[in-house]
């Protein structure tokens, strides 16, 4: 039976309605649609065009001006009954998603005036462009997700079953798409002695971006190994698991297009009602140009 995502996010949506001020606790949030935490943004954000965070700040900035309209209070007490640390603060974000200063709203006198206003400030077009301007932290691979691969549309989801088997492999643990270079270079410092630099190349993401600080997220680079492969040089082992994936395969020109391809997989996954599994996930390289950026890769999510 097919995952009604829309269905499960129902409740979520209704609280934060209401809450959308208190502190969030995103795995109390995440059982509320029985998901797990670790895929719960993306599924959000797949369902509601919004990313978690951008969705509370549209919420808090959208009643703050209704606030500024309605009862025309001080704008430092509404910037900090609405969670905003200044009325510089407000102001910066009254800017970017409203194109108005708070006291614009605020020495309105009329709903007409009000509703001339908004209109005349676009609102529409900067509040439809949140849910595309989220921040990178918000990336499993960290780069800038407005930019999509030419070839997105035409990579249709697959459902993959793999097989369990053993990982040689480099822990990096810090922003994701940071830094990966010295651990690559170290895999294959071994792998290449060893006859092992052919194989099966994946890098598996452990954490969710909007649960655990960028400094403390965990990537494996890894390498398919037999099971008695002797490894050393600070290169562990573990056990992966196999099993199902939801699995999306493109031509990667620009590292800008790491984000878009999980952002698809993600989209089809929910369109499709396709239930999520905990194992994390992972990219599948096929092929790599060193000298051009350019990589042929899978992009792929547990499923049960």
């Amino acid at each position: 039976m097919a995952t009604d995502y829309h269905q499960r996010l129902t409740p979520v949506i209704r609280h934060l309605e209401k809450h959308f001020n208190d502190p969030l606790n995103l795995e109390e949030v995440a059982k509320l649609a029985c998901l797990s935490p670790y895929h719960f943004h993306r599924i959000f954000k797949a369902v509601t065009g919004e990313t978690l965070n951008d969705y509370l700040r549209r919420l808090r900035l959208e009643q703050a001006a209704n606030a500024l309209f309605y009862k025309k209070p001080a704008i430092t007490a509404v910037a900090l009954e609405f969670g905003f640390s200044s009325s510089q603060s407000l102001a910066k974000a009254f800017k970017q998603y409203f194109n108005l200063t708070p006291s614009q709203i605020r020495q309105c006198d009329t709903i007409e005036s009000f509703s001339m206003l908004l209109k005349d400030s676009k609102i529409g077009h900067s509040l439809r462009k949140i849910g595309h301007d989220s921040n990178n932290a918000n990336s499993y691979t960290a780069p800038d997700p407005t930019q999509r691969s030419n070839t997105m549309n035409n990579d249709a989801l697959e459902i993959k079953n793999f097989d369990s088997c053993q990982l040689a492999y480099v822990r990096v643990t810090g922003p994701y798409g940071e830094n990966y270079e010295p651990a690559i270079g170290k895999l294959y410092g071994w792998a290449g002695p060893n006859g092992q630099a052919g194989n099966t190349n994946i890098f598996i993401y452990h954490d969710n971006p909007e649960i655990t600080p960028d400094e403390k997220c965990r990537t494996d680079i890894c390498l398919f190994i037999d099971n008695n492969t002797d490894v050393g040089n600070g290169i562990e082992t573990k056990a992966f698991p196999g099993g199902k994936y939801a699995v999306v395969r493109t031509m990667i020109t620009d590292k800008s297009h790491y984000a878009s391809a999980w952002d698809s997989l993600m989209s089809q996954i929910v369109e499709q009602g396709i239930d999520s599994d905990d194992r994390p996930c992972f990219e599948l390289y096929h092929s790599y140009d060193h000298k051009t950026g350019h990589a042929d890769v899978s992009f792929c999510s547990a499923i049960r």
